[in-house]
């Protein structure tokens, strides 16, 4: 059955909902925040790998040319 708003239900104020939409923007921008600080450090973390790995194959190649 739906559900009909009376009256007597509490109605939120435009201060109330000003109030609830600054808290989601907030927790989104914290979210939001952490996901980029996140990704930062898995690509510093995968250009790390790439370049021990590029040490490694020249020390080899050099290894073997000498």
């Amino acid at each position: 059955m739906a559900q009909r708003k009376t009256m007597a239900e509490p109605y939120e104020t435009p201060q109330e909902k000003e109030t609830r939409w600054t808290a989601q923007r907030a927790a989104h921008d914290e979210q939001q925040h952490a996901y980029r600080a996140a990704r930062t450090r898995k690509i510093a973390r995968n250009w790390l790998v790439v370049g021990a790995l590029v040490i490694i194959v020249a020390v080899m190649a050099a290894a073997v040319l000498l």
